[in-house]
């Protein structure tokens, strides 16, 4: 049986912020009818996890605590894991969906650590893509290939932003950039052809990295990748037409192309 314990504002750090196991917490009201409802659901999910999570209730009409954390209804879940709110539930979810989010938080630290690898290298290949795209729209003149770089750059932001609330809500970590090289902006006559060459090499790894993330059976958010495979195989496509379109026009607009910096090298690895 799960023993769900109420706490307080004042006990607030040193149970849920300072806790040695993941935390699921419950932001409800004695006169709420539903939340009698939710803590019945939050007993049936974790009937199977009572020694390796902490379930606790606060009171809201009480205590503050939750006003930190942006809770707008109740009852709220908020699980949390080293201190940090790795994921939430602010609808009233199922038994299932609870237990589902209760197994991600026990999780043994091997699994969370493959995890956190995988979005990492990710997060470190989205922002390469987003710095080099950035880079030629910045500096190519022809406007088509202009917009086409600069939306991609844009898609790119919002797969790093999508991959880094996955990583919070998976792991409880934020996400802290592997590539901190600046690019020198140093002429070398590099063609655009030359770029579209490189943005091509850039989306066939994402694609083939995020197509190998979407079976991976550790990897709980398969839609979350389903969709990025599907956005990187637009880009890739419309990366190949501009191609094709170059070599047809024999385009060879030479433009200020920064030296090989380091970072790049791991679209080649």
């Amino acid at each position: 049986m799960v023993k769900v314990i109420e706490i307080n504002d004042s006990q607030f750090n040193t149970i849920v912020l300072k806790s040695g196991l993941p935390v699921l917490l419950e932001c409800a009201s004695p006169e709420c009818i539903i939340c009698k409802t939710m803590a019945d659901r939050i007993q049936e999910a974790g009937k199977d996890f009572f020694s390796k999570m902490v379930f606790l209730k606060l009171n809201v009409n009480e205590n503050k605590r939750w006003q930190d954390f942006n809770v707008r209804v109740i009852p709220t879940i908020l699980y949390f894991k080293n201190g940090i709110l790795a994921a939430r539930h602010d609808h009233f979810p199922e038994i299932e969906e609870i237990r589902r989010q209760i197994k991600l938080m026990v999780q043994s630290d091997t699994q969370a650590a493959n995890i956190s690898s995988e979005f990492k290298t990710a997060l470190d290949l989205e922002e390469i893509g987003a710095r080099f795209y950035k880079y030629v729209y910045t500096n190519v003149r022809h406007g088509k290939t202009k917009e086409k770089f600069r939306l991609i750059h844009q898609e790119s932001l919002v797969h790093k932003e999508l991959l880094q609330a996955k990583l919070r809500e998976l792991t409880g970590e934020l996400y802290s950039p592997g590539v901190t090289e600046k690019m020198e902006m140093k002429p070398q006559s590099f063609s655009l052809m030359g770029a579209v060459k490189m943005a091509i090499k850039i989306e066939e790894k994402l694609l083939s990295f995020y197509k190998r993330l979407q079976k991976d059976k550790l990897l709980p958010d398969k839609e979350l990748f389903k969709k990025l495979v599907k956005e990187e195989t637009v880009h890739l496509k419309e990366l190949q037409k501009e191609m094709k379109f170059m070599q047809n026009k024999e385009l060879f607009t030479p433009m200020d192309s920064p030296e090989f910096p380091t970072w790049l090298h791991k679209v080649f690895e």
